[in-house]
């Protein structure tokens, strides 16, 4: 059951609606909500999930169990992108120049939306304001399709779209392919971490594997589907066979323990009316990749 009683000591994660974390521009870290569903093929309300971990945000502890220290983490919360009017492209390059603006100043970007499309100006933004870097892409699904829904702009495209951009990719936490996405990863050797043989391993070895292949800055991207549905119930299209919290945040504790970490985005989350589970999940992993990002940095 969800903690009310310390609300007051643990708003230190987002402060959503806090007019003095609106203005705190020098914080290390700026948290842009992306409202941003046009492409969404099944199940829907990832346009409601920025908000709904905003508010959820407002009642995580302010110690962290792992660790063992206050949160005491120096936020700014952006206004949310306006998404609903404009062209698909248009909205994109809105997208990408508010991440540009934080990033261009050496500040650490996390990105809440939304639909996955959005990666690809986030990542635009990254790619120009630090040069060379690799995606790590937590998914369920490899999102290399060339068209989806009839656009090439569609979350099934992302990362399609950002291999064009000339940045790796390597995949983690995959349990869903189509023909058309097998046969690119073999023609081009692409790195794909399956989810099956993730959850079988007896070690944390294939962690090591995934490190040996991101260069030294990393752009990092989580579908909330990658992890298992039991976990994050509320998003557009859960698979069975997910990955675990503690897997999960293992590997992205080692990433920021040893990368550069320039910045990250949460995507896919869809609240479900009733439980605030799956937003509470995301704000609660957001808030571990910013913890992991500060001790990697210290």
């Amino acid at each position: 059951m969800m903690k009310t009683s310390s609300t007051h000591h643990a708003r230190v994660c987002f402060l959503d609606g806090n007019a003095a974390n609106a203005r705190n521009k020098r914080a290390p870290y700026a948290v842009l909500p992306v409202p941003y569903e046009r492409t969404v093929s099944f199940g829907r309300g990832t346009a409601r999930a920025p908000a709904a971990i905003l508010r959820a945000s407002r009642h995580i502890e302010a110690f962290d169990e792992e660790l063992l220290q206050p949160l005491g983490l120096k936020v700014q919360t952006l206004p949310a992108i306006p998404c609903r009017h404009g062209r698909d492209a248009q909205v994109l390059e809105r997208i990408g120049r508010a991440a540009a603006a934080v990033l261009q100043a050496g500040r650490f970007l996390m990105s809440l939306g939304g639909e996955h499309t959005i990666t690809l100006p986030l990542v635009r933004a990254a790619r120009a304001a630090y040069g060379r870097l690799t995606v790590l892409h937590c998914d369920a699904h490899l999102d290399l399709r060339d068209h989806y829904t009839n656009t090439r702009l569609s979350h099934g495209c992302v990362m399609r779209r950002v291999l064009e951009l000339g940045v790796p990719v390597v995949s983690v936490g995959i349990r869903s392919v189509c023909a058309e996405e097998y046969q690119l990863i073999k023609e081009r050797h692409l790195s794909v971490f399956w989810a099956r043989a993730i959850v079988a391993a007896r070690s944390s070895a294939w962690i090591k594997q995934v490190l040996a292949r991101l260069g030294r800055r990393v752009y990092l991207t989580i579908d909330a589907d990658c992890l298992d549905p039991a976990l994050m119930p509320g998003t557009g299209t859960p698979e069975p066979g997910g990955l675990s919290w503690y897997v999960l945040t293992a590997l992205l504790r080692r990433v920021c323990a040893t990368r550069e970490v320039v910045a990250t985005d949460l995507v896919e989350t869809a609240p479900i009316p009733g439980t605030p589970v799956s937003e509470y999940t995301a704000a609660r992993l957001a808030t571990k990749v910013m913890l992991y990002h500060r001790a990697g940095k210290r």
